[in-house]
């Protein structure tokens, strides 16, 4: 995703990306060629991979969702329907539906395994950035630059909860895994966990001192992390909202985050082009890579969290063995 609190130009920024990617290829030892799954013609702003550990799926400005078959990096189906910036994708439980969150102020629900799309969600009043399933499926909860989050039915494909209470853009969203609270990150600086079943806030956790860009539930541990443009990753407890530990490794705003079932490791994206990866039992860095020559905008991790997944500004989605360092070729 895109986290500056503006509008960016994306001819200018498809020019900078270009030099600082060929800067960087002089300076860096970022992997090409074989190692990158090339396609989109835009930033790319999310990644998912399936339960399975086979297949990712990556959102893009250039407005189409791209399907690809991990082992082979390869291509597998291009879903093209939004008029504008794909910014989230969340995959239903079943691995039978795709939801996408789009700048166009929409949200549209795809059949998975054919790529049709099913239909369109309509509701919130400025761009969505933000979209995830509930653990059963039933429904999605979505976040908005509108300020607020939308709960929809996915029986009936209507929305049933407005949940109140940002001050300003909400740009991440994502129920906990046994679906009883949400918890959302917004531009007004605070994390706010939610009561799924009535749309109550429970608490509201607060600390950093810019945009919250991105935050991941630690598993059932009752624990959360979050990420910011004041450039750190801090670890929450959601019983008390009290921060536990600020981890401080990255030098640039950070933009994403993918955290392990288990809540014992996670990795974090950031405007350098680095990913983290983080030992959260002892807060430590186990890794960090060079992975971009410019920003990183999504992160995934595979199911063995074994494997991790960047993507970002210069339009490559790269594979990182997380035992190694090493890219990932088919």
């Amino acid at each position: 995703m895109v986290f500056y609190n503006f509008t960016p130009v994306p001819t200018l920024f498809a020019l900078n990306s270009s030099f600082i990617a060929f800067i960087g290829l002089l300076f860096f030892h970022i992997p090409h060629g074989h190692c990158e799954m090339l396609g989109h013609d835009g930033f790319i702003n999310a990644l998912e991979v399936d339960q399975n550990g086979k297949v990712l799926v990556s959102g893009s400005w250039d407005t189409t969702i791209r399907v690809w078959n991990i082992p082979a990096h390869a291509p597998l189906l291009v879903l093209d329907g939004h008029l504008m910036s794909v910014n989230a994708i969340s995959l239903s439980p079943s691995g039978s539906l795709l939801a996408s969150a789009s700048w166009d102020h929409s949200i549209y629900l795809w059949d998975f395994k054919t790529g049709s799309k099913i239909t369109e969600l309509i509701g919130h009043e400025d761009a969505v950035y933000g979209v995830d399933f509930s653990p059963d499926g039933q429904s999605l909860v979505s976040a908005s630059w509108d300020y607020t989050l939308k709960q929809w039915d996915i029986k009936t494909k209507q929305q049933f909860r407005t949940l109140k209470g940002h001050r300003a853009n909400v740009i991440s969203v994502e129920y906990d895994p046994l679906g009883k609270t949400i918890l959302s990150a917004s531009y007004d600086r605070t994390i706010r966990l939610w009561d799924a079943e009535t749309g109550n806030i429970i608490r509201v956790l607060r600390g950093h001192t810019h945009s919250v860009n991105d935050i991941s539930y630690l598993g059932e541990t009752r624990k959360a992390l979050s990420a910011s443009t004041d450039q750190t990753v801090r670890l929450w407890n959601l019983d008390t909202g009290a921060e536990i530990e600020r981890l401080s490794e990255h030098s640039s705003f950070v933009t994403s985050l993918a955290s392990n079932t288990n809540g014992t490791h996670s990795i974090s994206g950031d405007g350098d082009g680095h990913l983290v990866l983080w030992d959260l039992e002892n807060y430590d860095v186990k890794l960090k890579i060079k992975a971009h020559a410019g920003p990183i905008w999504a992160v995934a991790l595979s199911p063995d969290a074994n494997a991790a997944f960047s993507a970002g500004s210069d339009q490559i989605i790269r594979q990182w063995n997380l035992l190694t360092g090493e890219a990932i070729s088919p």
